[in-house]
Parts: structure tokens; sequence; C-alpha cells
């Protein structure tokens, strides 16, 4: 994504997804780790994600991994009825 921060690069992971039978493998690590060379080497500033706030088992995923929930951020969706109609 551009703009980011100080007019830099960012990276927004839309989904992250793990086979049910590859879970705790380890693969969920790796697709992590693999992520931020990635954004390494386009010179991002940051990598951002969601999770729903019902999948406890991501939010144990990611903070096993010392990643912390930003409280001051909201996300927003406009579904296909929203965009149809306009705003206002």
């Amino acid at each position: 994504m551009w703009p980011a921060v100080g007019l830099t690069r960012s990276l927004y992971l839309k989904e992250l997804y793990v086979a049910r039978s590859r879970w705790r493998s380890g693969v969920g690590t790796v697709l992590m780790r693999t992520l931020f060379e990635v954004a390494a080497k386009h010179e991002c500033s940051r990598v951002e994600w969601t999770t729903d706030a019902n999948n406890p088992g991501a939010q144990r995923f990611y903070a096993d991994l010392a990643f912390q929930q930003l409280p001051s951020k909201l996300f927003f969706r406009a579904d296909a009825t929203a965009i149809e109609h306009g705003l206002g």
C-alpha cells in the first residue's frame, strides 16, 4: 500500500489461512517470516493485518509471535449494497 507513514510503503496482509491439519506445525510462522522478508525487500515501513474478534486461535497465534493488538485501530467495510447506494 502506498503511501504509508512518512510516505513509505506498507504491506497489508488480507488473509492468512493455514489448513487445520497443519495447525501447530510451524507453517504459519514460516508464512509470517516470509511476509516480513517481502516487506523488508520492498522497504516497507510497516506490516498490518486484522483478525476477527471471535477468532481466539488467530489472536493467540499472533500474540505468541510477540505481536500485540492495537486498540487504536478500527476496521470498516462497505458491502455491495453500500457501494451501490454510495455515500450520504
